[in-house]
């Protein structure tokens, strides 16, 4: 293997090690050196790659968040109505409670942690990116009679808290799936914004359209170094 592909694997792979121990313990319960023995390596390597514990949180939550970024720009541009975007957006939040699983609980749980964090910027404004994507998508429906007057931002973060907390409930193995219950949101949630009679909602090309771009956008598996 050449030095620069095993260099690379290296610090997916310690990424990888990183935010599965988040998700399963929280940050304050993993240390370098937990990852550093899971991966039978010496924390010195950990700490040539990321530099810090802090270093290893802020990568975890960036590269997350272009992930969601990426997969929504590619999905959103096939579908222009935004009845059909919100619900995609719905979708998307929700499969990532199966698809990707570690990482989305990872980032759920210390979500606050990258509030005020200095060295998380970079990860606010993705996220602020995303946020305004879901509002622009409420002002638009509200704009063309789609939906109902209604506080753009509100209603984002309503979205939200419906999707993002679903990590501390949702069983991938449960008796739902991520797509049933986004199916369910999205009739609860379009119903409630349409000002008049519910229209038909195409769930399963949207959640097709939405799982083929996160398909797409898989992190790449991790060879052995």
């Amino acid at each position: 293997m050449m030095a620069g592909v095993a260099r690379k694997s290296r610090r997916g792979a310690i990424l990888r090690s990183f935010t599965e121990m988040v998700a399963e313990r929280g940050y304050d319960e993993v240390s370098v050196r937990d990852v550093a023995e899971d991966l039978d390596i010496s924390k010195g390597t950990v700490l040539h790659h990321f530099g810090n514990k802090e270093a290893l949180l802020e990568e975890m939550n960036a590269v997350y968040m272009r992930r969601r970024l990426t997969e929504a720009k590619k999905f959103l541009a096939e579908f222009t109505a935004p009845i059909d975007q919100l619900q995609m957006i719905v979708y998307q939040l929700m499969l990532s409670q199966q698809a990707d699983r570690a990482a989305t609980v990872a980032f759920s749980r210390e979500i606050v942690r990258s509030a005020s964090d200095e060295l998380m910027a970079d990860v606010r404004t993705m996220r602020d990116q995303y946020s305004q994507i879901v509002i622009e998508i409420i002002a638009r429906g509200i704009k063309q009679g789609d939906f109902a007057k209604v506080d753009t931002r509100l209603t984002a973060l309503q979205i939200f808290g419906m999707c993002n907390w679903a990590w501390t409930w949702f069983v991938p193995t449960g008796s739902k799936t991520a797509t049933e219950i986004a199916e369910q949101y999205c009739r609860t949630l379009i119903g409630g914004l349409s000002p008049g009679p519910v229209p038909k909602l195409n769930g399963k090309k949207l959640a097709d359209a939405v799982e083929a771009a996160m398909a797409a956008n898989q992190p790449e598996p991790i060879s052995p170094s």
